[in-house]
């Protein structure tokens, strides 16, 4: 189907650089001082971030399910209610000038940027599980500001991936992410749970993505994580130069340093 949203892509020869939660090399993750500094360059077009349903049911952003390495408090977010979460210090592990950085609501990301950004939703659902009212409400609040054609979703677990799909009617771009690790069941760090999901592109690690992988799984659109040195964003990129049938394969890059990734993607060439 043309006009779909990695068919733009392609036409533009645009691969996206996306802020892995935010700026969160030089910034503490997934707040809004990490998300307020990606804006400032105007060759970042998106940024990755974590939800999760708190107790009280807002959607709020983090990476872990527990506080503890980034708050220093064995908690988690599940657990406690926004008003306890408003209180909590997810800043000063990464210096003590960030002690004011707080958990943003998704909606407080979407209000202070909008359109700014394609916004790259990681849904936080612990392995073999659903969270049907987190895949709902992500959907309402995406409508609430308008933002449906710059929503990405993506998930490690595809049965959560496949629940929002279903909620969503596959209004959105989606993928599993995966790559070659222990810590994912060995059935999925392939690319396997699309066949659950039913996902539109693929997020694997990057360390995996060459011209080998794209030859056996490449029929899918690809974004890949978390490309953090030079050599590796010019690697993956030449990836796009080098396919055979002339089209492209790698559409999106996601790093914890964002500027560099967008120096990088700014002096490829086709």
């Amino acid at each position: 189907m043309k006009n779909t949203f990695f068919d733009r892509l392609a036409e533009q020869r645009k691969v996206l650089v996306f802020g892995h939660r935010g700026f969160s090399q030089e910034y503490p993750e997934n707040t809004m001082v990490s998300f307020s500094k990606c804006a400032e360059n105007p060759l970042i077009d998106a940024v990755e971030l974590d939800v999760h349903l708190c107790r009280s049911g807002e959607v709020v952003v983090a990476h872990d399910f527990s506080l503890k390495r980034t708050a220093a408090l064995d908690r988690e977010i599940e657990e406690l209610t926004f008003d306890e979460l408003k209180n909590v210090d997810v800043g000063s592990f990464k210096g003590p000038q960030f002690k004011d950085q707080r958990v943003p609501l998704l909606s407080e990301l979407f209000s202070s940027f909008g359109s700014r950004f394609y916004y790259d939703i990681e849904l936080k659902v612990k392995a073999g599980q659903v969270n049907r009212e987190l895949s709902q409400k992500v959907i309402r609040i995406i409508d609430e500001f308008g933002l449906r054609s710059n929503v990405l979703v993506s998930s490690f677990n595809p049965f959560a991936l496949r629940a929002f799909n279903v909620a969503s009617h596959s209004a959105f771009p989606s993928a599993d992410i995966f790559e070659h690790s222990p810590n994912i069941p060995k059935p999925l760090r392939n690319g396997a749970g699309h066949i659950v999901s039913r996902s539109s592109y693929q997020k694997p690690g990057f360390r995996q993505v060459d011209a080998s992988y794209l030859g056996r799984h490449g029929s899918l659109p690809i974004i890949t994580w978390t490309v953090n040195e030079r050599s590796e964003a010019e690697r993956l990129l030449a990836l796009n130069s080098a396919a055979e049938d002339g089209k492209m394969k790698v559409f999106g890059l996601i790093g914890n340093d964002p500027d560099m990734l967008a120096d990088v993607v700014s002096h490829w060439k086709v």
